[in-house]
Order: structure tokens, then sequence, then C-alpha cells
């Protein structure tokens, strides 16, 4: 049985990747800041998928994080197969309107934290001549949202990162893949909705009709179809799919 690692576990994405993956028969460690809402997360992972699903209560954006999911998988004797590098957005704002102080912050969160967990499971997948890397970023990658300037800088940084390494793992069986995820229902895109309302004086609702009425496919996308690509990508049959950046977004991007 595969190991699977996943940050911002708790909700989101993040829970859509770990119930998927659980339900294809992995063993899911599930990463998320706050504990109760972690711990609640993974019993119900757990409930659905009848797959073992552990908690470990850390915030990856510090490098304590990595010492603590080591603990874990060595108490649970544990080697992660497959790692879905995912956290929460940095703070909104534009290029004009944050400090050195934010970028140092939104640094920390998404590409040091990164790093650090390639670093983590990278030995033993090359061990192993197996892996399976999967970024979930953002389709502000590559198309820059002038009021997520971090988000749109760091991920595409990150892209450019995981392109890299993807052919420096190749021979080793291991695949890294980044995937643009836009137009999902979660906590986050209802924050940022209401951070649009407020800044342009509209109501939520009007904010959410507009949001709905930029994606081609006329709805927002579930949690669970993000869920089934990933298992997928992580998958055997996905041995030949690696350093692509890979749009999950209703066909919302203008980026051909």
């Amino acid at each position: 049985m595969r190991a699977a690692l996943i940050g911002g576990a708790s909700k989101g994405l993040g829970y859509g990747c770990a119930l998927a993956l659980a339900k294809s028969g992995h063993t899911v460690v599930m990463c998320a800041r706050h504990k109760e809402e972690l711990e609640a997360a993974s019993k119900s992972v757990a409930s659905e998928s009848r797959s073992c699903a552990i908690a470990v209560a850390c915030d990856l954006s510090t490098p304590e994080a990595i010492s603590e999911i080591t603990r874990t998988l060595e108490a649970n004797q544990l080697e992660i197969d497959v790692l879905i590098s995912n956290v929460g957005g940095p703070k909104p704002g534009t290029v004009t309107e944050l400090s050195e102080a934010d970028w140092e912050t939104g640094l920390d969160l998404l590409f040091r934290s990164t790093l650090r967990l390639y670093g983590l499971v990278l030995p033993n997948m090359r061990r192993k001549k197996w892996g399976r890397i999967i970024n979930i970023l953002s389709t502000v990658a590559v198309e820059p949202a002038p009021f997520l300037a971090i988000s749109s800088v760091l991920r595409s940084a990150l892209a450019t990162y995981s392109k890299l390494l993807s052919k420096a793992v190749a021979s080793d069986g291991i695949t890294v893949n980044s995937i643009m995820p836009g137009g999902f229902l979660t906590a986050r895109t209802e924050a940022l909705e209401k951070e649009v309302a407020t800044r342009e004086g509209l109501p939520i609702e009007a904010v959410r009709k507009r949001v709905a009425s930029n994606i081609p496919i006329g709805r927002m996308l579930s949690t669970d179809e993000l869920g089934a690509f990933v298992s997928y990508l992580a998958s055997d049959n996905a041995g030949g799919v690696t350093g692509t950046l890979l749009p999950f977004d209703g066909g919302q991007m203008t980026t051909v």
C-alpha cells in the first residue's frame, strides 16, 4: 500500500485530494495548521474511504513542520510515495500595496515550504525508483492576477522549479506535475470574493455571479473532480506524464 502526503488537507482542494487518494487505496498523511479541524477531516476521510488517514497538525511555512512530519512517518513506519504540495493562498494585494514583509511571508508559505517537502520525500522516492509529486498551483501561475501579486509571482516560480526538477528525477521513475485549478468553490475563493466585494462596493452575490459567468462550462468546479484527476496522476498509468503545467479551470484560461 502506498502512502501519500497532502498539504492543506483539512478543507478545500487539499481535502478533495486526500479523500480521492484514500478511496484509491492510499494511506494518507494529512497536514494542516488547525489541529481540531484537521483531526475532524482525517476522521471523515477514514470513514468515507476505509483507508488509514493520519493527521499531522503543523505549519508548513516553518522548518519545524518537516520535523513533525518526519516523527509521524517514523512512528507509523511510513515512507511517502505521493506528495501533494498544497498550501493556502498568501496575502492578497497588488505589487504597490504589499510590503517586503508580506513577500517574505509568502516565500515561506509557498516556495520554501515546497522545497522542504521535496527534500523530505525525494531520497526515498529515488531509492525506490518510483514517486509522484503533484503541485497544486493556480491559473495565476500563467495568467497573473493584479490583486494576487504574491501568489502570481511565486506560483510561476514554482512551476519553473518543478519543470527543472521533473527532468532531474525522470530517470528515477519519479514524475513531477503541476495543476492550475481555477473556478473551484472553496473557503479560499469565498474569502477572495468577499475581498473583491468590499473593494468594489458590490454585493457578494453579484461577485459570485460574475465569477461563474467567466467560466465557460457555466459552473464552479467541485473538489471531487480535482481529486479524481490527482488520483490518475498519482497512479502507475500516468508514468509517462511529467513536467507538465495543467489547467483545471472549466476552460477559463485564455492562454493557448
